[in-house]
């Protein structure tokens, strides 16, 4: 009961200081990343608390929440970046499509900054999500070495199924 109580009062009070990121405020966001840090077993909700607040914010509030989750990615780590990677292109398309041409181009700048924080395959459809809305974002290809599919075949359970059959295996 006491770490429910716990739990309450840390997604309050964090709520409560989210609020009020209404503009750019470096020393803000450091206060609330260190939050999220001293509170990392509370990372889902305040993940979810973070989310809510990008989706309800007005556009113009919506940057300095972006930020946040930046800075909350780079100096926690952890599992911050598989929670904030779950909802990142939608997320992240929905900013895009609602803010003005200067936000957008700081968003650019933004994602240009994550190749080694999320997954490439995140990355990539975060970009062809927002490429759809402005075709003149640019979508970073993967690289060959990254299969997008989630299938992964064994090459030898191919030569063997080959094998059974009795065909000959391509060498």
């Amino acid at each position: 009961m006491a770490e429910d109580t716990a739990k309450a009062d840390a997604c309050k009070e964090y709520q409560s200081s989210l609020e009020d990121l209404t503009f750019n405020s470096k020393p803000h966001i450091n206060n609330l990343t260190i939050l999220a840090e001293e509170n990392l077993k509370y990372s889902l909700e305040i993940v979810k608390l973070i989310e809510a607040q990008i989706t309800k914010a007005p556009a113009s509030e919506k940057l300095p929440v972006m930020y946040l989750m930046d800075s909350i990615v780079k100096n926690v780590g952890g599992s911050y970046i598989s929670l904030f990677a779950q909802n990142l292109s939608p997320i992240f398309s929905s900013v895009f499509e609602k803010v003005d041409e200067s936000t957008r181009k700081s968003l650019f700048k933004l994602r240009s900054t994550w190749d080694d924080m999320f997954q490439l395959t995140k990355l990539y459809a975060v970009d062809v999500k927002v490429n759809k809305l402005d075709p003149a974002w640019p979508i970073k290809p993967l690289p060959p070495n990254v299969n997008s599919s989630s299938i992964h075949v064994n090459p030898k359970f191919l030569n063997r199924s080959v094998s059974i059959t009795g065909i000959s295996p391509l060498t």
